[in-house]
């Protein structure tokens, strides 16, 4: 049978909330909770966050410059291992249905929803074929991605749980910031399978109080930016930063796949390559403001509870409970302070304990 090409225009509008404007997939799917932890909804224990895509971007090519290798490969498989565990709960019920011979272009099409919803891209599936042998495969286009590796990973691993066999994936620049995504029947070129291990702790309470909407109840914080989900982006008004919803466990597998590929150097890289990109793409008056601030904003995206925030302009402490993405969080702090103080470079020091907490002292240089 010859592949079957799924039309757009069956492809059903994704509903917004009529006083906020964020896509109802979001604000129904997730739970934003007083401790400065964002879950699912349907499982308080599958962690997610609202995040600056372009950070991760920036991180993932500042590595690549400081080692001089791809790690596109690891990136892939190491987030598709999280995705896979995310889809097993939330896509097993498609997954039944392909076995009952359910239309596949629809699973593709409300992949590519969700994918739109959540600021993936313009994604949309292209074609695919599903005859139960090893020609199987499945293709999406994607326009203007949050980050193509990660888009790439999040397909993978859903697919892989619906269809119920291993694939691989691989992508095609085909116009400018146009990709087609296909996954095909067959190993994956990189085999990490064995360090799938997610560190979880009991998260502490907290006592945030966030202004909401009153209709779809997400934090007014996130109602803030601006929902394209026909584009696929959420964007932040005055600057035009890219955010979009990621499970911070994939990409805490990720760092951990890469110092166990490449070395004890990845931590210090990470760190090094997100304050290198926050001081190039943000903007100093984005750190003004009250601690307070600062901890609703940790709090919206899901990053944890700011609870402590002080020093003297030589040297700054944080303490985030709850935290999440430890290494690029202390590189985000560091950028930060050096783009408030004007400061070239700075030392820092930071503990990561087993219960989360995460101690960042960041020190003026010199």
């Amino acid at each position: 049978m010859s592949p079957v090409e799924v039309r757009y225009a069956e492809m059903a509008e994704i509903e917004l909330c009529k006083e906020c404007g964020v896509s109802l997939i979001v604000s129904e799917g997730h739970t934003w909770h007083d401790n400065g932890v964002m879950t699912q909804a349907d499982d308080p224990d599958h962690r997610m966050t609202f995040y600056e895509a372009n950070d991760i971007n920036g991180v993932f090519a500042g590595l690549e410059n400081m080692i001089g290798l791809s790690i596109d490969r690891i990136i892939i498989e190491s987030k598709s291992r999280e995705a896979k565990q995310y889809a097993q709960k939330t896509f097993s019920p498609l997954a039944d249905e392909v076995k009952r011979r359910l239309d596949v272009e629809a699973v593709a099409n409300y992949l590519a929803e969700h994918a739109r919803a959540f600021g993936f891209g313009d994604v949309r599936p292209l074609n695919l074929r599903h005859q139960g042998d090893d020609d199987d495969y499945l293709t999406m286009s994607v326009k203007n991605p949050h980050s193509l590796l990660i888009l790439c990973a999040e397909l993978l691993g859903i697919w892989e749980v619906i269809d119920g066999r291993e694939y691989y994936a691989t992508y095609d620049k085909v116009g400018e910031d146009e990709y087609n995504i296909t996954n095909r029947v067959g190993p994956h070129p990189v085999e990490l399978r064995e360090r799938l291990q997610f560190h979880s702790y009991p998260f502490k309470p907290g006592d945030i109080v966030f202004e909401r909407c009153w209709t779809c109840n997400v934090p007014l914080g996130v109602a803030e930016y601006q929902w394209n989900v026909d584009a696929g982006t959420i964007t932040q008004p005055e600057t035009g930063r890219r955010m979009a919803i990621i499970g911070p466990s994939g990409i805490e597998s990720i760092m951990s796949d890469l110092e166990a590929e490449l070395g004890k150097a990845v931590p210090a890289g990470v760190i090094e390559a997100q304050r290198l990109h926050i001081k190039q793409a943000m903007k100093e008056d984005n750190w003004k403001g009250a601690p307070t601030d600062y901890r609703q904003a940790l709090a919206f995206r899901g990053l944890g509870n700011l609870t402590h925030f002080g020093g003297r302009r030589e040297h700054l402490e944080v303490v985030i409970e709850n935290a999440c993405m430890p290494l690029m969080t202390v590189g985000f702090v560091q950028g930060f302070y050096e783009l408030a103080l004007g400061y070239e470079e700075s030392s820092y020091e930071y503990e990561f304990t087993d219960d989360g907490v995460l101690n960042v002292d960041i020190m003026a240089s010199g």
